[in-house]
């Protein structure tokens, strides 16, 4: 096992190593060739650091209104099933109606529990994609952590329950798609808490509507916990700040955060 993780981290240290070489010997002209080049060989360019647009903030995902402050009130367009719109109100999360940092059931917050998919998408810092033929590699600089995205091939059989899933991909056009099976039900779809169970079917639509833009389409199939099919999409702008810094979760700086700001905010006055 100590084997398997250090080859694990010196494999995903090349990765980001031979991106950033990539990305530091091409000149904007030749960016745009082997932009043209691969989109003519059926491989579209995702190449970049993406990231949240200035003044959006994490945000949440489009569902018909993009405010999550009318998640599971009657306003709220997702179609719940009647468990899961009880556990999202239920839950005490940092977003929506329902937001606070006393007492959190916020699996990121309250034990570092791996974000997933989603949900990551809508934490704000940057991801990257590295496309070889036989595996996207998606980078995200929160965690830091990094998934295979293993392209031109089916779901593995039966897949055991992760945290991230089983994911395959393909180009469709000047789109890849993902396909993911396989979660576990622990992680939120989003910060204000939807949750999802085992039988969560994702599918992650990434298209480059222009040199600057990104936007990501996505499908949540989960008969369980949602009475149909629902879409989402979330609009992502290209980061020129780098990729150097890592963002990890932390016990004892949510600890400090909580001694520091929220215990003095939410104590009792005397």
């Amino acid at each position: 096992m100590r084997n398997l993780f250090f080859h694990s981290a010196y494999l995903l240290l090349a990765i980001v190593a031979l991106s950033a070489a990539a990305g530091a010997q091409t000149t904007p002209a030749a960016n745009s060739r082997n932009s043209k080049a691969s989109t003519q060989a059926g491989i579209p360019d995702l190449s970049g650091d993406w990231g949240n647009p200035v003044g959006l903030g994490g945000g949440g995902f489009i569902i018909g209104d993009p405010s999550d402050k009318k998640a599971g009130t009657p306003e709220d367009p997702t179609p719940y099933q009647p468990w899961a719109l009880a556990k999202l109100n239920s839950e005490r999360p940092e977003n929506g109606p329902h937001a606070t940092f006393e007492n959190t059931t916020d699996p990121r917050l309250k034990y570092c529990d791996p974000v997933g998919v989603p949900r990551i998408y809508l934490v704000p810092t940057q991801f990257r994609f590295v496309q070889t033929p036989d595996i996207v590699y998606i980078l995200y600089q929160y965690g830091p952590t990094w998934r295979p995205i293993a392209m031109n091939r089916s779901h593995r059989p039966d897949p055991d329950p992760t945290w991230w899933g089983d994911s395959v991909g393909k180009y469709e056009g000047d789109t890849l798609v993902i396909d993911t099976i396989g979660f576990n039900d622990k992680t939120w779809l989003d910060h204000v808490g939807r949750p999802h169970s085992e039988e969560l079917h994702l599918i992650e639509r990434f298209r480059r509507i222009n040199h600057d833009t990104l936007q990501m389409d996505l499908t949540f199939d989960d008969p369980k916990a949602y009475t149909k099919t629902w879409t989402g999409r979330k609009i992502f702008a290209l980061q020129h700040s780098g990729f150097d810094d890592a963002y990890a979760c932390s016990m004892s700086e949510y600890e400090h955060f909580r001694q520091s700001i929220v215990d003095p905010v939410t104590a009792p006055k005397k």
